[in-house]
């Protein structure tokens, strides 16, 4: 798979941002929490290009692919396991609040002055100091506040931002059921919990109800974990993000991001499988969606005092682009969309801004030179965790065969890969497209079906079948 060349633009930035940023992490010293100790080597050799003294990573899990060198990070991992990925992030959380001694100590003989300063990058985490190191780029009360889904509709009709109907109600199955029945427009509805045990992501505690479904399975799984619950339509159309950059005195709007939510043939659950920028709206959709961003970041900038990188996460329904969460911190698609980079340290870019960093910034010219890079350069990077437990790494060849894919032949050249490995909770799984043989445009995600349908086949997985969501704006 081929390399993107760097545009003199793109080279340009690095230049810039990297310089900017030097002063800002030079010769600092950082603790790296994190899910998983392999998805934080990009950070760390960010930082250690930008001067800064080793990093120190204290991991939940280790996970599939390799690990940051010895001399870009000082790694533990705490082995922490889970059900899911939203149950090993709160076990793993627990874990960093309460290190056992051994890691504290590490910590302490790393910085014995004291000095180092908590780096949260983990989209799922909440930025709390680990080893009694303060937060950089902590989020106040107010930011997270608007990650709840019961509370975040209120938000939207204030900024005058169009939304599907909806209705918030106790966590008890009849309230839920008269919603329900209010609101469905033929494909079920979605049930959204609220956030007393924490934020939820990665579709984990949604329900959807199906038509034909009673929802008592559901409304017994929420109200474990919820005093209320929000009921929205379920809306058949691709789902997307869109991110945002607020500044001081600007808000930076990037490309659209689909995300990888399969459904599955049967049952309340839906199947998210992570990010892609593949997929192309129509180009009406995606500048109404880039000026919905710049739209919420000033709301956010004026109300909360927000800056750094958001996200909206919505659907490109019928009537357009519908938004059903707001992630006021990195989000997903934020690594997606760094993926076309290389080596452009956007995340902590984003990190010094939400810190208050005084800096020339220049938002124009970063907007111009990720999206011209991001729109020229796609990733598609779809992951998934599985039950199933793997021990060992490797990685299959695709090629199409049909409506599904199979293992490539010697001399093939492929349409995909699939990564496979160990994972906090049995297995991870990583499929990803082949730039020289897929043309970018249409969604990513019936791909990324075909290849969960072959893990199926080939590793034992039991994802089953699962459907791509249906564009119904072509």
């Amino acid at each position: 798979m081929s390399d993107i060349p760097v545009s003199p633009l793109l080279e340009e930035a690095r230049a810039y941002y990297k310089a900017l940023l030097r002063p800002v992490f030079e010769r600092r010293s950082f603790v790296l929490p994190g899910n998983i100790a392999v998805g934080l080597g990009n950070v760390a050799r960010e930082l250690r290009g930008l001067g800064a003294a080793r990093p120190f990573v204290v991991a939940g899990s280790r996970g599939t692919g390799s690990l940051p060198s010895r001399e870009d990070a000082e790694i533990r991992v705490l082995d922490v396991r889970g059900t899911d990925p939203l149950d090993h992030n709160r076990n793993v959380q627990r874990a960093l609040a309460d290190l056992p001694p051994e890691v504290q100590d590490a910590v302490d003989t790393w910085d014995p002055d004291g000095s180092a300063r908590t780096l949260q990058t983990d989209p799922l985490a909440e930025p709390r100091p680990v080893a009694g190191r303060d937060v950089y780029a902590a989020r106040p009360e107010a930011w997270t506040a608007l990650e709840d889904k019961v509370v975040i509709d209120a938000f939207w009709d204030e900024v005058g931002v169009p939304r599907a109907p909806s209705r918030v109600v106790t966590a008890d199955y009849k309230a839920l059921r008269a919603a329900a029945g209010a609101l469905d427009r033929g494909h079920g509805t979605v049930w959204a919990p609220d956030a007393r045990d924490g934020a939820n992501a990665g579709a984990v505690a949604l329900r959807w109800v199906r038509p034909g479904d009673d929802g008592q399975a559901a409304a017994a799984d929420l109200a474990r974990i919820a005093d209320r619950v929000r009921v929205m339509p379920f809306l058949e159309g691709i789902p997307a993000s869109i991110h945002g950059i607020v500044f001081q005195d600007a808000v930076v709007a990037l490309r659209p991001v689909e995300m990888l939510v399969l459904k599955p043939a049967a049952g309340d659950r839906l199947f998210y499988a992570g990010c892609a920028t593949w997929f192309d709206p129509k180009p009406e959709d995606r500048e109404t969606m880039r000026g919905l961003a710049r739209r919420v970041g000033i709301a956010l900038r004026e109300r909360v005092g927000f800056r750094g990188s958001f996200s909206i996460d919505g659907i490109l329904a019928e009537e357009g682009f519908l938004p059903t969460e707001l992630n006021p911190r990195l989000g997903a698609g934020v690594s997606t969309l760094a993926g076309a980079l290389g080596d452009f340290p956007l995340i902590l870019l984003c990190l010094a801004i939400a810190e208050g960093e005084r800096l020339d910034y220049r938002p124009d010219f970063l907007e111009r030179a990720v999206l011209e890079t991001a729109d020229k350069h796609r990733v598609c990077g779809g992951g998934r965790t599985t039950e199933r437990t793997l021990t060992e790494t490797g990685t299959f060849d695709l090629v199409a065969d049909g409506d599904d894919y199979r293992e490539a032949e010697p001399g093939e050249d492929p349409e995909g890969t699939l990564l496979f490995g160990p994972g906090p909770i049995g297995g991870f799984l990583r499929f990803t497209l082949n730039p020289d043989r897929n043309k970018p445009g249409p969604p990513s995600a019936p791909q990324a079906a075909r290849a969960f349908r072959l893990a199926d086949r080939l590793l034992g997985t039991d994802f089953g079948n699962l459907e791509a969501a249906r564009n119904v704006r072509p």
